[in-house]
């Protein structure tokens, strides 16, 4: 048995079912994710991937389905969308606090530095100790690449600095799993990298981590596994180099078809990831 065998089942997803009036959104999505695997959602606009990520953590609260993490069950309503609506703002925090989210946007506290805004959490929401949370905190910021940029202001760092911040953030409630919502979609091209890197980093940790992101070469290069969702269900799913690089759905084969005519550029990586993994 591989180590990745071995590996215990930290989320799962269960028939998850979301309707906005007329609309269905989700239509019974099925998803597990292993302890330390990061999983990439990839998907046209419309397709359901943000919003099955924001059913995680209940910032869109599910009509139907169960969601349960690290062996918790969090979330349960029946198909009529019982116990959905009855869930309890205590069982909400006590559910995002197994998750970190980071958004498309920083939503960092303008008044407050970098090493403010990483401490907040744990110091105001979770009582603990000051000077052992700045500690954790520096290390964060550290691993983000931020140790020179601790007592800056938002307003004094650029949008990837701020980004990674967010990152450090979600990280010092010392989450089960990680999520992130197009973390690079609202930055200057020339940043975008910094965040994927520190995101690499950060996986390289062991982070399980579910990722929505529109940047192709970014799934493939961080990916354990790559996601397609169409229409509110998956359609496909498995190793990046399978999903991106060999699709056999005809709507992922249409999605990823921009991909491959820059898949040569990505070979060497390719043949280096297949050597390493023996």
């Amino acid at each position: 048995m591989t180590n990745e065998a071995k590996k215990s089942e930290l989320l799962k997803l269960d028939r998850i079912c979301l309707q906005f009036g007329e609309r269905q959104v989700l239509k019974g999505v099925d998803l597990s994710v292993k302890e330390g695997e990061v999983v990439v959602l990839i998907g046209a606009s419309g397709s359901g991937k943000t919003t099955l990520l924001r059913c995680i953590n209940l910032l869109n609260t599910p009509t139907s389905g169960k969601i349960s993490i690290d062996n918790d069950l969090i979330f349960h309503a029946d198909a009529g969308g019982k116990g959905g609506s009855k869930i309890s703002k205590q069982d909400v925090n006590r559910i995002r606090s197994k998750t970190g989210m980071v958004f498309q946007q920083f939503n960092l506290f303008p008044h407050m530095t970098a090493l403010q805004n990483v401490m907040e959490g744990p110091v105001v929401v979770k009582k603990e100790n000051p000077a052992a949370v700045r500690q954790k905190a520096m290390q964060l910021l550290t691993l983000m690449g931020l140790e020179q940029h601790v007592d800056k202001y938002p307003r004094q760092l650029s949008g990837g600095q701020q980004q990674r911040v967010a990152i450090a953030r979600g990280m010092a409630m010392q989450p089960k799993v990680m999520l992130f919502d197009e973390p690079t979609s609202a930055l200057d091209p020339e940043l975008v990298g910094e965040v994927m890197k520190a995101i690499v980093d950060l996986a390289a940790t062991g982070m399980t981590m579910v990722i929505v992101t529109h940047e192709l070469g970014f799934a493939f290069e961080v990916a354990d596994r790559v996601v397609f969702l169409d229409q509110g269900v998956i359609v496909e799913q498995g190793p990046p180099e399978q999903v991106l690089l060999h699709p056999e759905h005809p709507r992922l084969k249409s999605f990823v078809g921009r991909f491959h005519e820059s898949a040569d550029l990505l070979r060497p990586f390719l043949e280096a990831r297949m050597k390493e993994n023996g």
